[in-house]
């Protein structure tokens, strides 16, 4: 099975990821706060799903509130639906609507998403990329490589 791998592991090393955030302040059902969006998408190559996954973060808590699912085919407007396969904060639905108002109001964020949608499936598709190795290890496993401090060594038997 192939997992949704995070858009930072398609970067080449000198590059930085820019996250999409936005605040909430009064905002009926919604705690003020700032929301942090976190793109992920489906490595395989072949594959033509036209997707990208939001992990919706909170960022005075620190902790996941929703993941959100949007279509990325541009004959159709940007409509994002709650991603039932995850638990997710009672406001969901409300958070849902912000997120869709902000993508209808903002073209250029999710012309970004596309394009961050086929660099992805580039580098899943080019093994001679410098992250090709970090997205392919995630993709096969939901998890990034352990940093060599945290690698234990196997004792002989």
């Amino acid at each position: 099975m192939s997992y949704l791998v995070p858009y930072r592991l398609a970067l080449n090393p000198d590059e930085n990821v820019l996250y999409r955030a936005f605040k909430l302040q009064a905002v009926a059902d919604i705690p003020d706060d700032t929301y942090q969006l976190q793109e992920f998408f489906c490595s395989n190559p072949d594959c033509s799903c036209q997707e990208v996954l939001l992990h919706i973060l909170s960022i005075s808590s620190k902790r996941f509130v929703a993941s959100f699912r949007v279509s990325l085919d541009p004959l159709q407007p940007p409509t994002p639906r709650l991603d039932p396969s995850q638990d997710t904060v009672p406001y969901a639905q409300a958070l849902l609507k912000q997120v869709a108002d902000n993508l209808k109001s903002d073209p250029s964020y999710v012309f970004r998403l596309r394009s961050h949608y086929y660099q992805v499936k580039a580098v899943a598709a080019d093994p001679s990329h410098p992250a090709y190795a970090a997205l392919i290890r995630w993709a096969d496993t939901g998890r990034p490589q352990p940093s060599p401090a945290r690698r234990r060594r196997k004792r002989p038997s």
